[in-house]
């Protein structure tokens, strides 16, 4: 019998075991079912949250796709030991942006979707915004803090508590999770990024996403499998409540989402081919919570989505939809200028990532011309997209990045440089 067929209400009350899946990729909790390293309360809350996500799911299976846009504050906590480990505003900023072209099915990569999964693809409708309020001051989300450990990341103290997560223990102090989704940016000593589930950490100040800086952000480097700002992605679906598509038990378990196939493996360090086969169906593997490269990853589900918004009606998830962490009762910029177009990096040799410090949601045109004025490249964009755009066959020299929307145009000047 395949037990995705039975209600999975019922699936999950008779399999209810719940372990810690540590590994290179990601040490988020997931579902094997072993009856390891689970003690009591915590598979009591698990259970609790899988019965509340499927009966959620069940009263509100046509209002999904019917609800405002929800926008989600956040605080990057960047926690550095060498430099090479601190990033600047700018790619902080064009990290959040990309993870909400990813949730917003505004990826740029979309293209890759196979068809006959293109109709499972889902905006998620949901978007995030580096904080701009905290404790009544304004401020930009981003906390820089030194630290003399190397690993912060993985370092614990007392009660198993992670170090990284508070000041007087070389980390940064959580800024309250009920308002704001906190992401510690630090030395992880093996996965590239963890993050917890919804009332499954057993501290509050520790609720939140661990992104290691050789996963966080966008590179121009053909070295990392890793170089999209994915890890993020992938990570922040696990905050929202998702599993592992491939369930991590073979074809026996999945991952208690009814639109993705059953899988028996995940495709890590792997940008494959589709289709792949397994479980008797083609496998999903250029979803976001695969393991398969950034370049591949390209879509969250319905059902995926369905569960996202589960959580977001339920403790400690549901107060963020109501912060205030990002003042929605200030000016909104609007207006197209140089100032607002972010391109980086700029001297740029291989790639550059393009970036529009606006609120609106407006399609923009963008076009790169030489000083000849000839057009090179061209495409549409959205505001709240971000582009990276292979330049390695353009020469070295000076162009001009124009984009033009409702009437307004404006230009950056970018330096080729090889």
């Amino acid at each position: 019998m395949n037990i995705k067929s039975l209600p999975s209400i019922i699936l999950f009350l008779l399999l209810p075991i719940f372990s810690i899946a540590q590994d290179q990729y990601c040490g988020a909790r997931q579902p094997d079912f072993s009856g390891k390293n689970m003690d009591e309360a915590t598979l009591h809350r698990m259970q609790e949250l899988e019965l509340f996500t499927q009966q959620w799911i069940s009263e509100n299976q046509n209002q999904v796709s019917l609800r405002e846009i929800i926008t989600i504050p956040v605080v990057v906590h960047i926690v550095w030991n060498t430099p090479a480990d601190n990033f600047t505003d700018l790619e902080i900023e064009a990290q959040i942006d990309g993870l909400t072209a990813d949730f917003r099915k505004r990826n740029e990569n979309a293209a890759i979707i196979p068809p006959v999964f293109q109709p499972l693809a889902a905006d998620v409708e949901i978007e995030f915004c580096l904080a701009t309020v905290f404790e009544g001051k304004e401020t930009n989300g981003i906390v820089r803090k030194e630290t003399p450990f190397t690993g912060v990341g993985a370092r614990r103290f007392s009660g198993n508590q992670r170090s990284i997560c508070y000041d007087n223990e070389g980390g940064s102090d959580a800024w309250n999770p009920e308002d704001y989704v906190n992401i510690w940016v630090g030395q992880l000593n093996g996965p590239l990024g963890e993050a917890t589930l919804p009332g499954m950490t057993d501290y509050k100040y520790e609720d939140g996403v661990f992104i290691d800086p050789r996963a966080f952000g966008f590179f121009c480097s053909s070295t990392s499998n890793y170089f999209s700002g994915r890890t993020l992605t992938h990570e922040m679906g696990h905050f929202f409540n998702l599993h592992h598509i491939w369930g991590e038990n073979g074809c026996g378990i999945d991952d208690f989402v009814e639109d993705t196939p059953m899988q028996d493996k995940d495709y890590r360090g792997q940008c494959p081919s589709h289709p792949q086969v397994s479980c008797g169906s083609e496998d999903m593997f250029m979803n976001y919570m695969d393991y398969v490269d950034d370049n591949c990853m390209a879509m969250f589900t319905h059902g995926q989505k369905k569960r996202m918004l589960a959580a977001l009606d339920t403790f400690p998830r549901e107060s963020l939809k109501n912060s205030n962490g990002c003042d929605r009762t200030t000016t909104k910029n609007i207006t197209l200028t140089p100032d607002d177009i972010l391109l980086f990096p700029n001297p740029a040799s291989d790639c550059v990532h393009i970036d529009l410090d606006l609120d609106n949601d407006l399609p923009i045109r963008m076009a790169i011309f030489d000083t000849a004025g000839r057009e090179i490249y061209a495409n549409q964009i959205f505001v709240k997209d971000l582009r990276t755009i292979d330049i390695s066959n353009i020469s070295n020299g000076i162009y001009f990045i124009y984009f033009e929307s409702n009437g307004q145009v404006a230009s950056k000047k970018l330096i080729i440089d090889k």
